[in-house]
Order: structure tokens, then sequence, then C-alpha cells
């Protein structure tokens, strides 16, 4: 059995999976009442630098620990991950496809006409440039940015043109930026370690790469990102702002699991006299006076914590089934009222409890959808038990290819595109990600319609 005191009001965890019971001492409080918290909200990025292993950095949240804070967030929401990856897999397409600008002079309007390259093809697949790309996509879509290193071959040194052996991806959370120095007003390295507690002997400095002088460093490295509204430096995810829904939602399962295991609603509430409490101080006064021993308020409040407890065995355990406990009252003519013990069993509500709770796990769905910038309908989650049409589906998938796509998809090319322009100069040839266009059904031909290749 444990007991929870705060003054005169305490809780005591019988230890049974019976639930818990309150306690108010003096009979005049309303019981248990939670006192007033002030929440901790979560912060972005407000400290504009802070030093690591000597070195000013330009810090991911306050604890610059934002990748790390969202992956467990995003781990413990159950459909959080799901929806990251429904996100990816709509940005990616068909995954990445050379092109060449082009104009349809008929009705006035520009397209991609896509080709083959197997020159440039060649040179990108000897590196895995779709794995690069892919592990970059999926950082974008979580911090909206990413980070891209640029290895150079060593013919420069003996004054041969250079040249991009490979691209490669650092993962979001191993890359800090190198706060600008005065007179700069932009990073000018980027420092890689094993953030945010990067050991030294394992931390490595880059100079970022200038696509102007591509070639300059052996190795050097870049962050691309979408620019978060009022950010310096650095971007902060979409769905900051959900966050807290997100914890929330998560959270939700522990809650109940917990509540169904350990009954953890307060079952009973016991309120007591305050003049039990003054006789009970005046008696170990009295002890203390006969035996020379100084008396102090521990001793009362430890005198407290035995009688509520052995009040509680007295109406909790197995052993108690079918008992019944009698209490006396008496008059009180200070208070001018009738005093004493008194027993009230509480009504969990556990219907009521289980709706609210079903409410909130709707409402932080809705707000995390809302917040990741995807419709519910393409995110799988069904919300207030409302499924969704197929057409309801095709319209959002049109939407969603026509307002979300574009931008994401020049940053996460930008670093590919830039290699291409290096290695191949003077090349027209452009990188995109390539996309089927939906159709509905009814636009299909029935012999290729999916029912009949099913």
């Amino acid at each position: 059995m444990e007991i929870r005191r705060s003054g005169n009001f305490g809780v005591i965890d019988t230890g049974t999976g019976r639930g818990l019971i309150s306690f108010s001492i003096g009979g005049r409080g309303k019981g248990w009442e939670p006192s007033s918290i002030q929440l901790n909200r979560r912060g972005s990025f407000f400290s504009r630098k802070i030093s690591v292993n000597g070195t000013f950095i330009v810090p991911m949240g306050d604890n610059n620990d934002m990748p790390g804070e969202v992956m467990r967030l995003l781990d413990k929401f159950y459909a959080g991950e799901g929806i990251m990856g429904k996100i990816a897999g709509l940005q990616w397409g068909e995954g990445p496809r050379l092109y060449e600008d082009a104009i349809d002079e008929e009705n006035n309007r520009f397209y991609r006409r896509w080709k083959l390259d197997p020159k440039i093809t060649a040179d990108l697949e000897s590196w895995d440039y779709t794995t690069v790309l892919h592990r970059s996509l999926v950082d974008l879509t979580h911090m909206q940015g990413f980070f891209i290193k640029f290895v150079r071959n060593r013919a420069p040194r003996i004054g041969n043109p250079g040249r991009f052996v490979r691209l490669e991806h650092i993962p979001y959370q191993k890359a800090r930026l190198v706060y600008p120095p005065d007179g700069e007003d932009e990073p000018q390295e980027i420092l890689v370690g094993d953030f945010p507690y990067p050991d030294p002997a394992y931390t490595y400095r880059y100079p970022i790469f200038d696509p102007a002088n591509p070639f300059k460093y052996p190795v050097s490295v870049k962050y691309y990102n979408i620019y978060s509204f009022c950010k310096d430096f650095m971007s902060t995810p979409r769905f900051l702002g959900a966050l807290d829904w997100l914890e929330l939602a998560g959270g939700l399962a522990d809650i109940l699991i917990s509540y169904n295991e350990n009954a953890s609603a307060i079952s009973l509430h016991i309120e007591s006299p305050q003049a039990y409490w003054d006789r009970a101080e005046e008696r170990i006064k009295g002890v203390c006076a006969q035996t020379g021993e100084t008396y102090s308020n521990k001793m009362l409040e430890e005198f407290k914590d035995a009688a509520m407890e052995k009040f509680a065995s007295n109406i909790t355990g197995r052993e108690n089934v079918g008992k019944y406990m009698h209490t006396t009252k008496f008059w009180n003519t200070e208070a001018n009222n009738f005093e004493g013990w008194t027993v009230t069993p509480l009504d969990k509500k556990i219907k009521d409890y289980v709706d609210a709770q079903i409410k909130i796990s709707n409402k932080a769905d809705a707000a995390a959808t809302s917040g990741f910038g995807l419709d519910p309908v393409l995110s799988n989650l069904i919300i207030e038990n409302k499924l969704s049409s197929g057409s309801e589906k095709l319209y959002s998938l049109k939407v969603y290819n026509a307002s979300e796509t574009a931008i994401p998809d020049m940053i996460l090319c930008k670093p590919l595109q830039q290699y291409i322009n290096a290695n191949f100069p003077g090349t027209t040839t452009k990188v995109g990600l390539y996309r089927t266009i939906v159709e509905a059904e009814q636009n299909v031909s029935p012999s290729n319609r999916m029912k009949e290749n099913a």
C-alpha cells in the first residue's frame, strides 16, 4: 500500500488493483484536487546559437534534439510513421527520371519531356543515387530539410579537371549548421557528429558546398530545406504545432491500458473530522511531555499517514468483501454541524470516461493529419467511423499532386541537379520525380480497369 499526500489531501494506492482512495483530512475540503499546473510548452529554435565542443552551432530545438523528439513522438503515435510513409510515397511517385523542359506551343504551356540519357544514368547508378535521394526525401518529409555530402575526385590535386564521384546522404540528426562568424550572413560550415551529445574525437567540420565553384573542396556538405517562416537558417517540421496532439494521441493507449489494469480512477473518498486530529495531536503532545521528548509537527504527519493507511486497509482487500463499516457522528458546537468519518463511493463513469478518450483520440488524429498537411482520405485514417469513397480519394490525390508536390520536388532534386550540371557542363538534362496520372475508372477502358486486372 502506497500513500501520497500533500498537506491535508492525499491518495492511497491499495495495491489490490481495485483503485485508489482519496482522503480529505479535516472534512472541509472538496477532496483530492489537482493543483494549478503551468504547462511547459514546447519551444522551437528559440536559442540562436549554442556551444558544442567549443563550436557555436545553430541548435535544432531548445534542447538541440528536435529530430530525436520528433522520432520518439511519431514512434509512439500509432499512425505517425504510417502517415509520413504515405507522404513520402505520394512525393516519390515512380522515382527520379530525366527530362528536358519543353513548350506545347498549341496550348501555350510548359511541360516536361521525359528522356533517356544512358551516360548520365550510368554515372548516377554507379553510386546508387535512388537510395540517397529516397533517404533525403524521408528527412525532407519529416523535418523540411536534409543534408548531402559532395565527394570530389582527387584529380585537381595534380591539375586535372575535377569531377564528383558520388553524393552521400547524412542522417538528419547527425548534422548541425555552424553558426556564421562575424561579418557573414549565412553559415560557412557544417558540423557532423553523433548529436545531441557528439564525441569530439568523432566530430567533423565540413565546408559548405558552393554551386558556383563546385570542385573547390574535396568534400563539402550542404543543407537543403524548405524555408520556414521567421526561422533562422534551419527549417522546422510542418507539424510542429501538432506535436502536443501527437503526444496526447500517443499516450491514450497507455492511459486506457493502465486504467484497465489498475482501475486507476479513484473509487472511494474518505472525509475525517478535524476534531479527531486535534485530539490526536493533544495525545501525542501528552506522550512527549511524559517521555521528555520534544514534540514536532512531523510526529503528527506520520500519525496521519499511519491512520489513513490503517483505515483504508479495513475497507479494502478480499478478506473484507461483504463487511460493512459503522461510523458515528457527533455535534460540534463550534462548527455548528455534525462531524464524523464518512466514506463515499465515487461513480467512476467508465462509459463517459472511455467515450471522452475516444473523442480526444479522434481530435488528435484530425489535428495530426492537418499538421502533416495530408488529407485524412489519403492517410488511411478513419475519422469518426467514416469511410471515404473512391471518388473522394481520387479528388484528394489530384489536389495533393497539384498543390503539394512541386516545391518538395524542386528542393529534393536540387543536389542531384547540381551534381549533373557539374559533371556534365552544358547539358540541358534535368532530373525530377515522375508520377503517373491517376484517372477515374470510368475514364479507363474496360480491359485496363483495376478490377479487370486483379
